[in-house]
Formats: structure tokens, C-alpha cells, sequence
């Protein structure tokens, strides 16, 4: 297709049945012109041979690269004025991408959009049945779940697509919307879109996935406290960029006090549970 107004990059790593749901939903459901990049990050179930077949493009990568280089492979291929990156364990409503990218080309100062989901990581888009509004999140303040994230491709390719500092998955979403946020960019909930969502299909596959999320959650926190350099849109004032990486920063102190709270409270707990045998006999007999 020449010159879609949207590019639709759908990542997958096997669960070959849900991408199945997901890509009729897409075409059933998408009213733009646009092109479906399917991406298979080295699934083992006949996913590439899927995308070879139904995609307008398959990009296909011989190892699972991780959610953020998968998606970023997309990118590359994408040529539309918009981008949308959906997780492949989801099935998009009828008209989901006219109120998406309806959204950015109404707000200028709206840098990502996501709509409402029926289950996430994190509860501030998880809605049980469509609204009415757009939404803007707090900066800094209310984290979303990246299963469908609409973007400006040019504005997404000037901030230099999404971090592969991440080991694997989980932190990217988070990563992006701070960096929307350190550019003076809003990030938007559009309500009205109800996308259904099985919450870590995918993540499910991966081993030790507890260990992997708190991994990439430290990366986090120690890159946005660090600071990274920027600003990288032209757009953006040097004092307002830095003002906001101060907000940035004030955030992410807050996230480790929390969790440093949360982690002295779960080895009190475990220490009253399951004392130390010396000690417990040092009671016993008190």
C-alpha cells in the first residue's frame, strides 16, 4: 500500500492462535488506511510462516529480540503519518483507530495515545466497558500498560524509538511515557476504545519472570534518577526539558521509597512466619 495514514505493528512471540484473533480483529475492525506489520520475534509455532502469509509486511527476526528491538524492527518497516503497536493477545473493537489517531491529530500536545483494556499490569487504563473521554494521565504520576500504544511515527523516530536497554519485556511502556513526559508531550487514555486484553500471554513463556521484572524495574528507576540526555525534539526548550527530568526524578525517588517500605514489610513478615530455629527456641522457653 502507498502512503497509509497508519502503519499497525503487531509483535509476537508464539500464541499463535491469539495473534490469529488479533489480526482478524484488526482487519475487521480498522477503518484508516493502513498497512499490518506483523513481527515475529522468533516464535517456534508457525507464527512467521502466518505472518508470511497475511501480512502486508512480515518482519521476521530469527531470535526473540525483546518487546522493545521487536518493536522497534516494526518501526523500521512502518511508513505510515501514524504507528500503532499492538501486543498480539488482543482483539480491537470496530473503529478503534479513527478515536486513536483521533486523538493525536486533534491535540498537538498529546504524544501517545492508549486506549482502555479490560486487564493490565497496572490499573489506570483497565476500564470494565467504554466510556466517553479522553483522558489525560498525570505526568509522572499515573504509569499505563503499553498493550496498544499510537503514536506520530516521525515524532517516535526523533526520540529514538522505544529503549532496548531492557532485559527481554516489562519497563519499556513506562520508559516511553517518561520520555513523552521529560518533552512536554501529554499521554492521553482514550476511553471510548475498549480493547480486550489477555493480561501476559506472551510473559507467561519466560522463566523467572518475577526476578525479570523487579531487573528492568532498578534499570528504570536508575536511568530516569540519572537523567538522560535531550532534549531530542527540536521543539522542546532546554530549561523545560530539565525542568521536567526534575519531575522525573522526584518520581522515581518516591517509586524506590515505596518499594523499599514494601520490601522491609514483606522480611518483617517473613521473619515473624518463619523465625530463625535458635531464636524460636530462645522463646519457647522465655
Amino acid at each position: 500500500m502507498n502512503n497509509p495514514s497508519l502503519s499497525v505493528v503487531v509483535l509476537a512471540w508464539n500464541q499463535l492462535e491469539l495473534t490469529r484473533r488479533c489480526v482478524d480483529s484488526i482487519r475487521a475492525g480498522t477503518r484508516a488506511d493502513y498497512e499490518l506489520i506483523i513481527v515475529d520475534n522468533g516464535s517456534t509455532d508457525g507464527t512467521a510462516e502466518f505472518a508470511n502469509e497475511v501480512a502486508d509486511k512480515a518482519v521476521i527476526n530469527p531470535e526473540n529480540l525483546g518487546f522493545a528491538a521487536g518493536n522497534n524492527s516494526g518501526l523500521a518497516a512502518a511508513t505510515g503519518t501514524y504507528v500503532a503497536f499492538i501486543n498480539n493477545d488482543t482483539v480491537l473493537p470496530a473503529g478503534w483507530d479513527v478515536s486513536l489517531t483521533g486523538t493525536l491529530e486533534a491535540e498537538e500536545t498529546v504524544g501517545m495515545v492508549l486506549p482502555a483494556v479490560t486487564a493490565a499490569g497496572n490499573p489506570v487504563t483497565v476500564r470494565t466497558e467504554p466510556g466517553e473521554t479522553v483522558e489525560i494521565l498525570l505526568p509522572f504520576g499515573e504509569f499505563p500498560s503499553g498493550v496498544v500504544v499510537v503514536v506520530r511515527r516521525a515524532q517516535l523516530e526523533a526520540l529514538g524509538g522505544w529503549n532496548e536497554g531492557f532485559e527481554r519485556a516489562s519497563g519499556e511502556d513506562l520508559d516511553l511515557a517518561f520520555t513523552f513526559w521529560a518533552h512536554g508531550l501529554d499521554v492521553a487514555v482514550d476511553t471510548r476504545v475498549l480493547v480486550e486484553h489477555v493480561s501476559q500471554a506472551s510473559m507467561r513463556q519466560v522463566p523467572g519472570l518475577g526476578a525479570l521484572y523487579r531487573r528492568n524495574l532498578e534499570q528504570f528507576l536508575d536511568r530516569w534518577e540519572a537523567g538522560p540526555d535531550g532534549p531530542s525534539l527540536e521543539t522542546v526548550e532546554i530549561e523545560a526539558y530539565r525542568r521536567n527530568l526534575e519531575r522525573a526524578k522526584t518520581a522515581v525517588r518516591w517509586i524506590r521509597r515505596t518499594l523499599t517500605a514494601r520490601d522491609e514489610a514483606a522480611s518483617l513478615r517473613e521473619e515473624s512466619e518463619n523465625p530463625p530455629r535458635g531464636k524460636g527456641w530462645l522463646r519457647s522457653r522465655s
